[in-house]
């Protein structure tokens, strides 16, 4: 009897994840349209700054704290620089902080920054990363932001980025000096407006 009610309940429990997978497939994929890109005039100043993981953890823990679309996400977040990136992540669900880690290989390419996805573990269980493309393939991101599960990359455009306040060009990663090397232009409509 006891044989009869496992198999029942395991084929109940097979039909709830064959209907939540149809279900999360159903949903739709978030649709972004380009935005107009304003290029950055040719004669706008050019600074060029080495950024190593203490200003990206600087820089994400303010966001955290002061942009409510990332805080309304993310509690915390932290990424280590070498020859992968190490990104550890606590995500807000049901008021809950869930840890999660993603290794990434950053491959610079024409100024933009390709992340390549290794490896995903939610705490300490691996995540296979079809999962984690299909729910990032429809999260709402900024446009000059494109996730490509068939490659497992992920895409920051920053020659596609609005330049406002600045714009971004990332030139080369040194995995030895663990610094990311930026070209930031800034626009003189930019400087005029915060002119005193």
């Amino acid at each position: 009897m006891w044989r009869r009610l496992f198999i029942v309940l395991a084929a109940f429990d097979l039909l709830a994840v064959i209907a939540g997978l149809i279900l999360w497939n159903s949903l739709p994929q978030s649709g972004r349209s380009a935005a107009p890109v304003a290029p950055v005039p040719a004669n706008a100043p050019t600074v060029q700054v080495d950024i190593g993981a203490d200003a990206i953890n600087a820089y994400l823990a303010y966001a955290i704290a002061h942009d409510p679309e990332v805080g309304r996400v993310l509690e915390t977040a932290n990424v280590q620089f070498g020859d992968t990136w190490v990104c550890d992540f606590a995500v807000k669900v049901l008021d809950h902080a869930l840890p999660m880690q993603f290794v990434v290989t950053p491959i610079v390419q024409n100024g933009n920054l390709l992340l390549h996805v290794d490896s995903a573990q939610l705490s300490f269980i691996p995540i296979p990363r079809s999962v984690v493309f299909s729910v990032l393939e429809r999260a709402s991101l900024p446009n000059w932001v494109q996730v490509d599960g068939a490659t497992q990359n992920i895409a920051l455009n920053f020659t596609e980025r609005p330049a406002k306040p600045f714009a971004v060009r990332v030139v080369q990663y040194s995995p030895t000096a663990k610094k990311l090397l930026l070209n930031l232009a800034i626009p003189p409509q930019t400087l005029a407006q915060n002119a005193p």
